[in-house]
């Protein structure tokens, strides 16, 4: 299987969504305090993410907007940026 190709907004929107901050990697190691982007209607650089099988969507009726949606990094999309990273993503108990 080939490797995803993401542009540099994407992977920034992926190190957001999980709360990504270099300077808390300690021993090549992060660990993500949160995994979820909400954006107020579908969101293009999202659904790419999705579709390349890094991330999952599904509807967030709570949210504001026309057509709420909610992202998150799937197990995929945390080993492809602790490759990227060079550091070990898991999320927080």
């Amino acid at each position: 299987m080939s490797e995803p190709i993401l542009n540099t907004t994407q992977i920034s929107k992926m190190k957001h969504c999980i709360g990504f901050d270099g300077k808390k990697v300690k021993r090549r190691k992060y660990e993500a305090y949160r995994n979820y982007f909400t954006t107020p209607n579908n969101n293009p650089a999202w659904d790419e993410i999705v579709s390349a099988g890094l991330a999952n969507k599904r509807p967030f009726p709570h949210g504001v907007g026309d057509n709420p949606q909610y992202y998150s990094l799937n197990e995929n999309g945390f080993k492809f940026l602790s490759d990227l990273l060079e550091c070990k993503i898991t999320e927080m108990d």
